[in-house]
């Protein structure tokens, strides 16, 4: 997949996800949620899956398979570390943790990967044939 195509999943997840929070703001926090921070969450996350898509495009024209491992794990990493800070500068600066609202960050952040690991399966495939 090229170019802005292979983000575009990615792109459709930010939207449905702050599209249902926006609708769905009271039956969120009557269940205990912060819809701030399932919004702010949301936000960061897509902005990592922007980096880290921006990385894999640059790994995508190089010809070595290493190199492209290399990034991948890079930009894992980095996420990684990234939302780690992150939760902790939360739980350091919020006066009570929304704990269910943090999980479902954790949620999100799995799905994002999924479809970063998936649009590279694509193109990977592609790229092949």
């Amino acid at each position: 997949m090229s170019g802005l195509k292979a983000f575009l999943p990615s792109f459709f997840l930010f939207l449905l996800l702050n599209g249902l929070f926006v609708l769905f703001q009271r039956m969120l926090t009557g269940y205990g949620f912060s819809t701030q921070v399932l919004l702010w969450g949301n936000v960061f996350l897509f902005g990592l899956s922007i980096i880290s898509f921006l990385l894999q495009q640059k790994a995508a024209k190089s010809t070595s398979p290493q190199l492209i491992v290399r990034y991948f794990y890079i930009s894992f990493l980095v996420k990684l570390i990234l939302v780690a800070v992150v939760a902790l500068i939360y739980a350091k600066a919020a006066t009570k943790v929304n704990k269910a609202s943090v999980i479902a960050c954790m949620v999100f952040y799995m799905l994002y990967t999924f479809i970063e690991i998936s649009m590279l399966l694509k193109a990977g495939k592609q790229k092949n044939a």
